[in-house]
């Protein structure tokens, strides 16, 4: 029986007030169980190893949480299939605000004014603790290449450089009875 993806706990809540002036430390480090719920959950053949390390500190009656994730994946290559490994090392920087934002309140017709030249928007939260372990799995999933290589590999050449060979029309063509 396989856990299921609820089950993966990798403690990283952080009780809003009850963080020191100093600032709490959090630390992620997983098990081969936790690793593999994770692989599950971003669809990776493996997770090799996965880590964090987070500062939350007080921001405006919220949180700032700074620090770094890191990780090696391993997933099949888009050419070949064969295993390729990523190595994973990204900045955490994330200011997390009581309350609910104002744009998802907005009911049909109202005006939002969203202003692109600004950094990156705060994330909201309810109630007194936030899990910062959401927080780290979507920046370890962004940072995943989509369509890893492996070094090498290249895409056969099958088609020739005429376009009308390459038309969806061609191929209809072939298919017409003369």
């Amino acid at each position: 029986m396989k856990p299921r993806q609820e089950a993966l706990d990798l403690d990283a809540l952080v009780r809003v007030d009850k963080i020191p002036a100093a600032g709490r430390e959090v630390r992620i480090e997983t098990d081969a169980a936790q690793r593999d719920l994770i692989a599950e959950r971003l669809k990776v053949s493996e997770v090799l190893d996965f880590s964090a390390h987070l500062t939350a500190t007080r921001f405006r009656g919220g949180i700032r949480a700074q620090g770094r994730v890191s990780g090696t994946i391993v997933q099949p290559c888009v050419v070949t299939g064969d295993p390729v490994t990523q190595q994973i090392d990204e900045p955490i920087d994330r200011i997390f605000l009581p309350g609910q934002d104002a744009a998802s309140e907005a009911t049909a017709g109202a005006e939002i004014f969203v202003n692109l030249e600004d950094d990156d928007l705060p994330d909201y939260f309810e109630g007194e603790d936030i899990d910062l372990a959401d927080l780290v799995l979507e920046i370890f999933a962004l940072a995943i290449d989509l369509y890893p290589r492996k070094p090498g590999a290249e895409v056969p050449e099958t088609l020739g450089d005429d376009p009308a060979e390459l038309s969806p029309f061609a191929a209809l063509k072939a298919l017409k009875k003369d």
